[in-house]
């Protein structure tokens, strides 16, 4: 029995410490983007699409965004958190984060109790990319909706996007690999529905107030 307990308690240890590397693993050099789409629109109003990422997936479901908007004549800036100087010059923000450890990055929630007054003011949207979307049933996509819940209690948004991520174990070390692929069990592959993504992006414009002039 204590045998049996002390490797309960040796695998609890070993799948915490998987959370820990994969958490760690992914915070990597990655290529962000910083820039603008639909410089011709006729609109004459900007969205800011402002993203938290760690491994890449998130920077591309915002540009990703970013261009659908522009498609539907919004004039879109597209960049890291990081990188945003003055939300003054936006009337609409879409804000998206990676998830690390159950929880959004802690640049998104300080940009958002940085420009809360300024939020306020205007349409705002979240949106998260991580693992748990990806099983879409109601418990999921609770636990999914709650890591909000922090952003919200500052500035509520017009709407929210829940989606699924990617894993790639190639860019895990060999011991990382084999804590998340046996211990933490995140199965690799990209499990991004851009259908989803856009459609989101689609429907989002008339709620962030744009409409587009008619020529």
């Amino acid at each position: 029995m204590k045998l049996r307990i002390l490797n309960y308690g040796m695998m609890a240890s070993m799948a915490l410490m998987a959370l820990l590397v994969f958490s760690a693993c992914n915070d990597q050099t990655i290529k962000l983007i910083d820039t603008r789409y639909g410089e011709n629109s006729t609109m004459t109003k900007k969205i800011l699409v402002a993203y938290g990422s760690r491994a890449g997936s998130t920077v591309e479901v915002a540009d990703a965004i970013g261009k659908t908007l522009a498609a539907g004549g919004a004039v879109v800036d597209v960049k890291s958190v990081k990188d945003v100087k003055d939300i003054k010059i936006y009337q609409a923000v879409v804000l998206g984060s990676a998830i690390r450890k159950g929880q959004i990055l802690p640049e998104v929630t300080n940009f958002v109790q940085a420009n809360k007054t300024e939020l306020q003011k205007m349409p705002v949207a979240y949106f998260i990319v991580g693992m748990t979307p990806r099983e879409n049933t109601e418990e999921k996509r609770k636990i999914a909706n709650a890591y909000l819940d922090p952003l919200r209690a500052m500035v509520n948004p017009v709407d929210t996007g829940l989606f699924a991520g990617k894993m790639d174990y190639s860019s895990l070390d060999f011991i990382s690999k084999i804590l998340v692929k046996y211990f933490v069990k995140v199965p690799e592959g990209d499990y991004r529905d851009w259908t989803v993504i856009k459609n989101w992006a689609t429907q989002l414009l008339p709620k962030l107030g744009m409409i587009k002039n008619q020529t």
